[in-house]
């Protein structure tokens, strides 16, 4: 082989890698886009999930407060046992949350051991980032009713009135 066709050879090998300069760019700027919509649809959904998750374990764990009259929580040390539950509610829910909650709170049959009590919770999340819809908008409501174990309660109970749903509807729900 002459040093003419080897120049030529290595010229040729040259160009060819010179012509796809630039494809990896074009090809990340094409895929990105979509890349981007999926993880933060991700994030999105997991932000939605885990405000679900703690509502029910914050609505599960009043109702367990105030079946067994454990109404001793920091913070919430000042008014009649409704309100202390009602308290105690938005404490426990966390603050992670993407959304403001409302809580209601109410026995059924009257503050009677063997009878129900109710916690229900109702919010609207963002789920973070608001880039995709939501199941129902971002409407989330939790319901528990636990057995009441303690009677201590049952001549200074009153059922409060609760605040208004803001997913919209009425507490009929609950």
């Amino acid at each position: 082989m002459s040093f003419n066709e080897s120049m030529t050879i290595r010229m040729r090998s040259w160009l060819r890698r010179d012509g796809e300069r630039g494809a990896s760019a074009l090809e990340f700027a094409l895929v990105s886009p979509i890349l981007f919509l999926v993880v933060f649809g991700i994030f999105q959904y997991g932000m939605y999930f885990n405000d679900v998750n703690l509502l029910r374990q914050g609505v599960r764990e009043t109702a367990r407060t105030g079946v067994v009259e454990n109404f001793t929580y920091p913070g919430c040390t000042t008014g009649a046992s409704a309100d202390k539950l009602l308290c105690i509610a938005g404490k426990q829910t966390g603050s992670s949350l993407t959304a403001s909650p409302v809580f209601k709170v109410y026995a059924p049959d009257g503050w009677v051991k063997g009878k129900s009590l109710r916690v229900c919770s109702a919010a609207i999340t963002k789920g973070g980032v608001g880039l995709a819809p939501l199941p129902d908008g971002g409407r989330v409501r939790a319901m528990t009713q636990m057995i009441i174990e303690q009677e201590a309660l049952k001549a200074s109970w009153v059922n409060p009135t609760p605040p208004s749903d803001p997913t919209g509807g009425s507490w009929s729900w609950c």
